[in-house]
């Protein structure tokens, strides 16, 4: 009998690569490994890869672009947030995380049980000292490989 896959939330970094934009050596081990999970991604995740590539990347990579926008709606899927993320995530910004998007995205894991896989130490040190739950709704990269050692 097969193993069911296991369901990842990725945040906005690991969208970057397959829109042309280079990325840490980490979130590129972890990308390897993605094919033995079901990767999922919310539309804010994509406006949010939009502004970086926007400040780093030529006219002439625009064909690029638009065939790693096609990858990405062709080899994730897309998580609709619950309509109550939007408030978690507003709460976690009053708290004083300042990138609405992180919020967004670990509400959405949260709410839906969907591990966050991110780099950003940070955000999960802040998480951490406002008693925001961790453990099985934020993982690293260097957690996926175990996992994925695992399937």
């Amino acid at each position: 009998m097969k193993k069911r896959k296991q369901n990842i939330l990725i945040d906005t970094l690991f969208l970057l690569p397959t829109l042309g934009v280079g990325v840490s050596k980490e979130i590129e081990e972890a990308i390897k490994i993605f094919r033995k999970f079901n990767i999922f991604y919310i539309e804010a995740g994509i406006l949010e890869a939009m502004w970086v590539t926007l400040k780093v990347a030529s006219k002439s990579k625009l064909n690029r672009i638009k065939l790693g926008l096609e990858a990405i709606r062709n080899s994730y899927i897309q998580l609709e947030p619950p309509i109550q993320t939007y408030i978690d995530a507003i709460e976690i910004y009053h708290k004083g995380h300042r990138d609405y998007i992180d919020a967004l995205h670990y509400a959405a894991a949260w709410k839906t049980q969907t591990p966050f896989l991110t780099v950003d130490k940070t955000f999960i040190e802040f998480l951490r000292e406002n008693n925001y739950s961790v453990e099985g709704t934020i993982i690293t990269p260097s957690e996926l490989k175990v996992i994925a050692e695992g399937l």
